[in-house]
Formats: C-alpha cells, structure tokens, sequence
C-alpha cells in the first residue's frame, strides 16, 4: 500500500515498475479502500433516512410529510451516490485519458504534476494536474485501484513531462 504523503517512494516505485502485459485498453476504477469508506458513509446516511419510516410504521411516530420528503431526499441521493460511486471508470484507450464525457490527448499534455492537495479545509489527496496544450488544467484524484500501472502509462508517454510536487 502507498502512503499518501510520501510522494518520494511513489516516485522510486514508479521508477522500479515495468508494464508486463501491454494492452490497448486500460481500465481504472475506484480503489477499494475509497469505495468501501464512501460507502459506509452513504449507509448511515441511507439507516438515518429510514428510520422515521421505520417509527412511522410501527406507529411511534404521527405521519409527516416534512420527515417523508426529507427522507425521500436523502434515499434518492444515496441512490444517486452509490450509482456515481461504482460506475466511476477512467480509461486509457488509443493515447487518450476518458473520464465520463471528457477526452484528454495524452500527446497534447504539456505538463503532468502528482502532486498532494486539500480536498476539504482538513483533508487531503493525492492529485494528477494536468496541462494541455490548450492551457487546460485538469486535476485528477488518485483514489483508483491501479495508481502505479496509470502513472506509468502517462510516464512512458510524456517522459520528463510528469513531475511530482512536494
């Protein structure tokens, strides 16, 4: 397992590291320990939006449609959640990075830094920024399964472009 903030070692097992079996497609998805913590989260959020129904129907509790809507809400964004959560996939295909609807031509990267940034005010992550010829600059949340074949992948195809940011 890599340790989030130590930048250095992923760089000296990024150098270590061979591709053994060449493929056209890539396909990344969300790593484990991601999707398991997402997922309790959206669990206790799912157990706290049903147990007014629950108290509702066992008659401990008069009907009301404000705690009905509200649980309705936070079903539907459980629902919402867990569907964005396991359908994430990032796809390296024909020299092209794919995430959803967005294409980015490894050969138009100018700039590709690894680099360790706040996702919220007490959080942080392992982040690729990437720069395109267009100016573009597209951060990228390593939280996917795979994390060295990928930066691999972009390394052997833009060389010295790929810098990593203490």
């Amino acid at each position: 397992m890599l340790d989030l903030y130590d930048l250095e070692g992923l760089k000296k097992k990024l150098e270590k590291y061979e591709i053994e079996d060449k493929k056209e497609i890539y396909v990344f998805r969300g790593s484990r320990k991601y999707v398991v913590l997402s997922s309790i989260f959206f669990i206790v959020i799912a157990v706290i939006a049903l147990y007014p129904f629950y108290k509702m129907v066992s008659g401990a509790e008069k009907l009301s449609i404000v705690k009905v809507v509200l649980s309705m809400l936070l079903i539907i964004y459980v629902v919402y959640a867990f569907n964005q959560l396991f359908k994430y996939k990032l796809i390296i295909k024909n020299n092209k990075i794919i995430i959803k609807n967005l294409e980015i031509n490894i050969n138009d990267i100018v700039k590709a830094v690894v680099k360790i940034d706040k996702v919220t005010s007490s959080r942080y992550d392992r982040y690729l920024e990437i720069t395109t010829i267009e100016n573009r600059k597209i951060r990228l949340r390593l939280n996917i399964d795979g994390v060295l074949l990928f930066l691999k992948i972009i390394q052997d195809s833009i060389g010295s472009k790929l810098i990593f940011f203490n």
